[in-house]
């Protein structure tokens, strides 16, 4: 640590992981406290194609300038290792925070939400200086975003201004990057597990909606307490194989009953505040907000009270399709029935099964011999007109059996559950049901019942 050594004073070790370390130093030029980045790699000089990568991406990172956005101020080579000046911030991570209080108030959550989302709108519309503008707010058609890509509560520290009020600071843009189509692969799989966008375990596109989710995980974090999936130990491979099927298709737990086991009281989280967690931490990016700028806008909405919330904990003006009234009030025939799980996109419903074959499918569009038997009330395009089946079957004794089959499998798929695993449901597989099964179509869960 030489060349280290001559240009900075160590004063302390920030941290330390596998890929890099970070030195609260004092500059020698000038006397200047800062926060020193060193990573883990051995370079010979500044013409390497790992250097160049490293210096494109710290040449954009030194153009923001947002006040819940640590600063970059230069990169260096110091002994050998790619080295990066930032702004020193005297403040605690997220995470040590949450080790000693737990969870967050109401009103610390909001702060939090507000200054970090705030952040993200930056990033995910961000241009270049000198570039074009482009006339949509699509991030995925502007080039110059800037994804964080590793959002977590170590990555946020807290600091207090002069008159004492908190300030978030989102740091460690190390695994940033403008072009989700140039992004190395392995940059896709990196970032805590417990944070780690659905898409990010598959290897798929990482985009702003990765981000969404990850903000989406702390939000919960801080309001219960835990993660909605935690995990103990990240180098048992049973363990892990779990976390990445519960963050693809699991259901997150109820977070109000979460909360209230730790305040001991009842639940004080507003219902748009729930319904903003819901949204991030939807399973496929396109159903969360696309970008920091719509997590903004919603909870500026909520705080304003504009978002009415029905009885049935769906906001008014919602793009979702009118429910027929007479299948919502269709009453249950003690035998078996469907019951779909209400989310942004889909009202509750309830359907017997009554048919030797039940074709359930989107409603409102098909009609005629292309209609399904129930037509799921949903604005939720990746629910086919015809998606899948089920089978009523008597047995010899007398016994009344159902089955979920796909005979004529839409492009998007039918999943179900076994043994808590969800499995795409292939063409020649028909499954048997048995009280409490759910499954699988789009974005919307529905769930077997057959009272005994």
């Amino acid at each position: 640590m030489r060349e280290l050594a001559t240009s900075y004073d160590i004063l302390k070790v920030l941290g330390h992981g596998g890929f890099s370390a970070v030195f609260k130093a004092r500059r020698k030029t000038d006397g200047a406290i800062v926060a020193l980045k060193q990573l883990d790699l051995t370079i010979d000089n500044e013409a390497q194609k790992e250097y160049r990568d490293f210096k494109e991406e710290v040449d954009i990172l030194k153009k923001l300038d947002h006040p819940n956005i640590v600063k970059v101020y230069e990169e260096h080579i110091l002994d050998h290792k790619p080295s990066l000046e930032m702004e020193y911030i005297d403040g605690e991570t997220l995470e040590t925070i949450l080790r000693r209080e737990k969870y967050f108030s109401i009103n610390d959550t909001l702060d939090l939400i507000e200054q970090i989302a705030g952040a993200l709108n930056y990033c995910h519309h961000y241009y270049l200086p000198g570039s074009l503008a482009h006339p949509t707010g699509s991030v995925l058609l502007n080039r110059d975003a800037i994804i964080h890509n590793d959002i977590n509560p170590k990555n946020i520290i807290r600091t207090q201004n002069e008159g004492g009020a908190y300030r978030y600071v989102l740091i460690d843009f190390g695994l940033s990057f403008t072009d989700p189509n140039a992004v190395r692969h392995s940059k896709k799989e990196e970032g805590m597990a417990e944070y780690k966008a659905p898409e990010k375990w598959k290897g798929d596109r990482v985009d702003a909606p990765s981000d969404i989710y990850s903000l989406g995980v702390m939000i919960y974090e801080v309001l219960t307490g835990a993660v909605p999936f935690p995990v103990k130990d990240y180098k048992v491979a049973g363990d892990m194989i779990r976390l990445e099927e519960q963050h693809r298709s699991a259901s997150i737990p109820d977070m109000c009953k979460k909360r209230m086991e730790i305040i001991q009281t009842d639940c004080d989280i507003p219902e748009w505040l729930e319904m903003l967690v819901e949204k991030c931490l939807q399973k496929l990016p396109e159903n969360r907000f696309k970008t920091g700028r719509e997590l903004s806008q919603f909870y500026y909405d909520g705080i304003e009270g504009k978002i009415a919330v029905a009885e049935n904990g769906i906001p008014t003006g919602a793009d979702v399709i009118e429910i027929d009234p007479l299948a919502i009030s269709l009453p249950p025939t003690g035998g078996a029935f469907l019951e779909v799980v209400p989310n942004f996109l889909t009202r509750a419903q309830q359907y017997p099964l009554q048919n030797e074959v039940t074709v359930v499918g989107r409603g409102g569009e098909a009609t005629g011999s292309q209609a399904p038997d129930f037509a799921i009330k949903t604005a939720d395009k990746f629910i086919s007109k015809n998606h899948c089946q089920l089978i009523k079957k008597q047995l010899a004794g007398g016994e009344t059996v159902y089955q979920l089959g796909d005979a004529a499998p839409s492009k998007n798929g039918t999943f179900y559950n076994r043994d808590k695993n969800t499995q795409r449901l292939e063409p020649h597989i028909k499954v048997y049901l048995k009280d409490g099964d759910y499954f699988w179509i789009g974005n919307t869960q529905l769930i077997f019942h057959q009272p005994s």
